[in-house]
């Protein structure tokens, strides 16, 4: 089953772009991982401190295991010290539309 995570990061004042480097960095490491659908960086329009990264995988343990590998850790120190807090995560289930196909 398909795997969807809504993230919601709050960078400490003026570290917002610094927090999307590391994230989009970071985010490089899953280009060649076909279990990862999708892993989208916003920035919001109306908060200049907040941050949603978009994750779909194909499941949750490959998400896990992409998560676990060592080298992303220097990332995530890195960002976790520009945050005002921990990210919130929003587990969602995707039922359809554009650019997703359901499982069969």
């Amino acid at each position: 089953m398909t795997y969807v995570l809504l993230n919601r990061l709050t960078a400490l004042p003026g570290q917002r772009d610094r927090v999307i480097e590391i994230l989009l960095e970071s985010g490089k490491l899953f280009d060649d991982n076909p279990a990862c659908l999708i892993y989208l960086v916003s920035e919001s329009v109306d908060d200049p401190d907040l941050i949603w990264v978009t994750d779909l995988w194909t499941n949750e343990q490959e998400h896990a295991r992409a998560l676990a590998r060592p080298e992303l850790k220097p990332f995530i120190d890195e960002a976790i010290r520009l945050l005002a807090g921990p990210p919130e995560q929003i587990n969602v289930r995707p039922v359809g539309g554009k650019g997703y196909e359901p499982p069969r």
